[in-house]
């Protein structure tokens, strides 16, 4: 076993959101996700079969869905994702990394 901090070690590389497995079995999949100034492109929309709770560790992050209602998440502030219900990634802060930490179930 091996100890390891979700607020450190971050990628160095933030083209592109990055994704980071720490479990994951059949049922389950708990990740980072590091986002700095990312976004999801205008018209595309997550639609996930199993329901997600994330939670901004670090940062912040603004969140969409399509029925037109916004979330704004601030550090250690969490939500309920149930499968299907469409959104995507509006906002997440220019200045320092947002750390998420996600529950896919």
């Amino acid at each position: 076993m091996q100890k390891n901090n979700l607020l450190t070690d971050l990628p160095v590389d933030l083209t592109q959101e990055v994704f980071e497995p720490l479990v994951k079995t059949e049922q389950l999949l708990i990740e980072r996700i590091v986002s700095k100034a990312h976004v999801t492109p205008q018209g595309q929309w997550y639609d996930q079969q199993r329901s997600e709770w994330v939670m901004v560790m670090q940062g912040a992050a603004r969140l969409e869905f399509i029925d037109g209602k916004f979330v704004n998440l601030q550090v250690g502030e969490h939500l309920n994702i149930p499968a299907h219900v469409k959104h995507r990634v509006a906002w997440t802060s220019e200045e320092v990394e947002t750390i998420w930490l996600a529950v896919h179930y």
